[in-house]
């Protein structure tokens, strides 16, 4: 029974590579990417998902690369030259890579790669990859499905939809705080994920835009997507006034109103009321961003004088938006 077992898991563990992403690049043209920066005209760089230790799930136990001027089949796996220094498989799913070094510019290459599980069993040879030291001078497309959402404080994670591309290196962060833009990346080292947590925002920050670029090995970078927004202030759908402090007032003191704008934003304006109805000022707070603003009255009327001891409304008043607080002047 256990025989069978790891058969059928050898079985899935071929199906597995049947998906194998596996491509090759050269890396004379210099990459924001730590790890080409300094890298040879002598070297390639393979990159893959790595595969499971059953198909796609799990970790596999170790990987062999063999290379050979001559293509690379099953029958002749043997004869080709085994690559030092593989990388230990990561979880499957995973995008790995390797620098292969020393090699003959204008030489064409042949490599592939195997994997092998913890009882032993070998996957079949992967796709073969030719390498001939033609550049790639082709960028990915865009990355689509961008979003964005605000977290805990002013922290904001990005999502994306991964790129298909077999010789994707990762992708570029760019931010601006104004829809206009700049855009600036903020990424410091290359995202290999298809998320990042921007945890940089400047205090205070009301709105972030974002946009995400890939990048191939060889250091082409695609189009921008397109643009994803985040508000970072609490917003409402409504207009809102809280009672103004202090309150009651002393005749000649300032009273502060605090409001909300909504999400939407606009002009107002706040009428100060006797009792009867009868409006003696008028505060003209013109076009406002969404969020807080605290208005500030003075006592006045609309002449300049001090307003009587007595009771007050004041009315925060946007289109067909009226709402009021109770204000009491006092000797």
């Amino acid at each position: 029974m256990r025989r069978e077992d790891k058969g059928n898991r050898q079985l899935r563990r071929s199906e597995g590579w049947g998906s194998l992403l596996f491509a090759v690049l050269l890396l004379l043209v210099l990459a924001p990417i730590v790890a080409h920066a300094q890298a040879a005209p002598d070297t390639v760089t393979l990159t893959w998902t790595a595969p499971g230790d059953d198909g796609r799930v799990g970790t596999a136990t170790d990987y062999e690369l063999r290379i050979s001027t001559a293509p690379i089949t099953a029958a002749n796996w043997g004869q080709a030259t085994i690559v030092p220094g593989t990388p230990r498989p990561l979880v499957a799913g995973t995008r790995q890579r390797m620098i292969v070094r020393g090699l003959a510019n204008g030489t064409t290459y042949w490599l592939a790669l195997k994997t092998v599980d913890d009882a032993g069993n070998w996957s079949d040879v992967s796709n073969v990859v030719r390498w001939d030291w033609i550049y790639d001078a082709s960028p990915p497309a865009a990355p689509t499905g961008v979003a964005a959402v605000k977290q805990n404080g002013d922290i904001v994670r990005l999502t994306w939809a991964p790129n298909s591309e077999p010789d994707l290196a990762g992708y570029d962060v760019y931010r601006a705080l104004s829809s206009g833009g700049p855009y600036e990346q903020i990424n410091s080292a290359l995202v290999i994920a298809t998320q990042y947590v921007d945890e940089g925002l400047p205090a205070g920050t009301a709105h972030a835009y974002y946009q995400i670029a890939a990048r191939d090995g060889s250091g082409n970078p695609s189009a921008r997507s397109a643009t994803a927004t985040v508000t970072l202030v609490d917003q409402t759908s409504a207009w809102t006034m809280d009672t103004g402090y202090p309150n009651p007032s002393k005749t000649g003191t300032q009273v502060s109103i605090p409001i909300v704008v909504p999400g939407a934003g606009g002009s107002a304006v706040v009428d100060i009321t006797t009792n009867a109805g009868l409006r003696v000022r008028r505060i003209d707070l013109g076009t406002l961003s969404p969020g807080p603003v605290t208005v500030h009255w003075d006592g006045r009327n609309d002449a300049g004088r001090d307003c009587a001891p007595g009771a007050y409304t004041a009315w925060l008043i946007s289109g067909a938006s009226r709402v009021s607080v109770r204000l009491v002047r006092v000797p």
